[in-house]
């Protein structure tokens, strides 16, 4: 048989958990994107991707000395982060692409060139 979902309370986080969370909302702008997944978040549960409300996150995990809730996350990104130690693989890191380090036109230009180069050796043979 499953068991019931704890509360805040708890799960040790209680009242002072519960203010933090709904100052963040009162501060929270819709469509504000998630720090985990990307995707936008809002208020209202049935607009955000996983149809639940959005939860409070502790930055720092409690479990690594985190005392305040300082941002809202998606609630299935929340459960997914755990306790901050796959932060570096969070998936919206993943989907962008990686800068580059020089924007240098010049070498644009001549990686350009060098492609209708071989595709003209290419076609001559």
């Amino acid at each position: 048989m499953p068991s019931k979902a704890k509360t805040t309370t708890q799960r040790g986080l209680g009242w002072a958990h519960q203010q933090q969370r709904e100052r963040l909302l009162r501060a929270h702008v819709d469509g504000t994107p998630c720090w985990w997944c990307g995707l936008p978040m809002y208020r209202d549960p049935a607009r955000n991707w996983d149809g639940k409300p959005l939860e409070a996150d502790h930055s720092r995990a409690r479990s690594k000395g985190g005392t305040k809730a300082d941002r809202l996350l998606c609630s299935g990104c929340n459960r997914s982060r755990q306790d901050g130690g796959r932060d570096h693989q969070r998936p919206i890191l993943r989907e962008q692409p990686r800068p580059q380090a020089f924007p240098w036109p010049e070498l644009d230009a001549i990686k350009k060139s060098l492609g209708k180069a071989s595709d003209l050796q290419k076609r001559a043979t």
